[in-house]
This record gives structure tokens, C-alpha cells and sequence, in this order.
């Protein structure tokens, strides 16, 4: 008789992520709805804002699924794994209230990892200071300086279906009501099925000391219906906050059909408040969103063969209502 032969089953691992990952988004769901309504009540609260990612501000503040590069970092520290190059990026974000940040991000590989570092600066003109009876204090000095500067180390499995990463991360908050600096950190994953389906995690801002520093937890996924149009879903809840549930959709067309560059129009939605109808923001006007708030509009253009480098360009326009509109403008360079 023929002896049957020992077969070793390979472990189906991309599969019992994903099984893992439905299940964990299932019970996040769960805790984070049952969660109380605390807005505003935890410190460095400019976290929450994407700085150093139009892309991820135009798709609705998400892309933990999606987003690559040095503007992952402040997004899902496992989207650095990807980096085939060294990157160099620089952006600039105007807030609403004339609140403003500078963001700049350096990504290397290193072997089978990537590192990368990144400092955010945040300030304020024009500072508006009242005392207890509403009256201008022009000669107060108030000081509005927040910052952020970040260590992320990734990698990928299984043939780059896995990726994940994990950053350490200083911030400080220095302005009119306190000062203090908090070493948080984050952490994150990526897992792609296929070439459509793309599922991500991140829990960001890690910290011992109690809110100091406001939590962002992510969970999202990305399906790409064909190379020109990619939609994708994220649940995102902060500390201070129930989840709320947000998304964007990308109509991107290839360098190689356009011949310049690669160009990506994007459009996103996040839930938010009603701030009111903005009157004296002009653009606004003539867009017709003098009340729109939770829409985001962007675009970007990448080329690989400029100047021998690769290049990208990106720009990203959000209403708030009243508050006025947001906008960020990024560079990148890699190389």
C-alpha cells in the first residue's frame, strides 16, 4: 500500500485578517456608539485636523485604508510601508478663524522597512482676547504655538498584503489656557485583499496621561472599482466623541493617457455641525456654499517623469459655514 503523504496547509492569513478585522470593527462599533457625547472636554484638540494630507482632507478627513507615503504618517503610520523612494513633502493648511500649519515630512527605506519623521507647527494672527465684561484686550500677549513632531517605523508581509506601523510622536499645546508637552503614540495596519479591496486600522495619540491629548481611532476600507475611480468608507471616533461614519470618492486619470501627469479630482463628506450661513467669504459666495459644512473638494496632479523625479501637487478647499472655508496646499518630491 501507497503511504499518504504529510500535506502542510498553508495558513489562509489574508483571510483570518480580514475575519479578524470585521470582528474588531463590529465591537468598536458597539463601544464607541454606547460611548457618551463628550465634545471638546480632552486637550490638543488641532490633532484631529489632516494636516500634511489634502488628499485625506478632500475624501472626508479619511484614508486610513489608503493613504501613502509622508502624508500617512498623521493618518495610519502602516501607509509609510509602501514607500519605494525617499520622499520629501511640504504643505501648508489654512484653517478657519485665521488658525494656520506648516507641515513637513521626510520618508526613507531602509531594507525590508521604512522610517520616516515629521514636524507640524501650528499658530494664530489676530488672536480675539475679552475680558469677563466682552471688552478687547488688545495689549494682552497671547500666544497660540502648538506642534507635533513624529518618528514612524513600517513594514510589510506576505508580499506587501500586510502593512503595519507604529510611530512615537511629541506634542505640545502652548496657548492662552495651557501649556504642556505629551509623548503619545500610534499605531496601525493595512491589509490588502486583491487589487480592489484595501482594509485599514489605526489608533492614534496613545497616551498615559488623561486628556492631554485627544484619542483618533480609525476604521475604514478602500475599494477601487478600476484603475479611475476609487470610493472608500471610514468610521472615525475621537475621544471626546461619538463615531460618525465619513467617506470620499477619487476620479483619478493615468500619466500615460494624459501625457503630463497623473490627475486626481476628489470630492469627500464628514458629518458636522450647522455653523450657520458665511456672508462675507466671497469664493464661498460664488460656489454657493455660504452654508455648506462637512463637504470637501480637491485635487492633485503626480507626475514620474518630471525633471527625472517624481512630483506631486495637491490642493484641497472645505467649507464651514459661517466659520468661513479650510484649505491646504501640499508639494512632494520623490527621489
Amino acid at each position: 500500500m501507497k503511504k499518504r503523504k504529510n500535506l502542510k496547509r498553508r495558513a489562509p492569513w489574508p483571510a483570518l485578517f480580514a475575519s479578524a478585522f470585521i470582528l474588531h470593527l463590529l465591537a468598536f462599533s458597539l463601544s464607541v456608539y454606547a460611548a457618551d457625547n463628550k465634545v471638546g472636554t480632552e486637550g490638543a484638540a488641532f490633532m484631529k485636523i489632516p494636516t500634511g494630507s489634502p488628499r485625506a482632507q478632500a475624501l472626508g478627513n479619511s484614508g486610513v485604508s489608503l493613504m501613502e507615503g509622508g502624508e500617512a504618517m498623521g493618518i495610519n503610520p502602516a501607509g509609510i510601508a509602501s514607500a519605494q523612494m525617499r520622499e520629501l513633502s511640504f504643505s501648508h493648511l489654512g484653517w478657519i478663524q485665521e488658525y494656520s500649519g506648516q507641515y513637513m515630512s521626510y520618508v526613507h527605506p531602509i531594507g525590508q522597512s521604512v522610517v520616516a519623521v515629521n514636524y507640524a507647527y501650528y499658530g494664530i494672527k489676530n488672536f480675539d482676547v475679552r475680558d469677563t465684561e466682552g471688552k478687547p484686550q488688545y495689549s494682552t500677549d497671547v500666544r497660540v504655538r502648538n506642534s507635533y513632531a513624529t518618528f514612524s517605523i513600517a513594514k510589510g508581509f506576505f508580499l506587501e498584503k500586510l502593512l503595519v506601523g507604529a510611530s512615537a510622536k511629541e506634542v505640545m499645546e502652548d496657548n492662552y489656557t495651557r501649556e504642556y508637552k505629551n509623548l503619545v503614540f500610534d499605531f496601525g495596519a493595512i491589509l490588502r485583499l486583491g487589487r480592489k479591496l484595501s482594509l485599514g486600522w489605526s489608533a492614534a495619540n496613545s497616551s498615559g496621561k488623561k486628556k492631554q491629548v485627544v484619542k483618533v481611532n480609525r476604521l475604514g476600507g478602500a475599494f477601487a472599482f478600476n484603475p479611475f475611480v476609487t470610493l472608500l468608507l471610514e468610521q472615525k471616533t475621537y475621544s471626546d466623541r461619538k463615531a460618525k461614519l465619513a467617506g470620499g470618492l477619487e476620479l483619478s486619470l493615468p500619466e500615460e493617457l494624459l501625457q503630463v501627469g497623473r490627475v486626481s479630482l476628489r470630492a469627500g463628506y464628514a458629518p458636522a455641525d450647522n455653523y450657520g450661513k458665511n456672508m462675507t467669504d466671497k469664493t464661498l459666495d460664488s460656489l454657493g456654499m455660504n452654508e455648506s459644512a462637512g463637504l470637501s473638494f480637491g485635487v492633485g496632479l503626480y507626475s514620474a517623469q518630471a525633471l527625472g523625479y517624481g512630483m506631486g501637487l495637491d490642493y484641497t478647499l472645505a467649507p464651514y459655514g459661517a466659520l468661513g472655508k479650510a484649505s491646504q496646499l501640499s508639494v512632494r518630491l520623490q527621489f
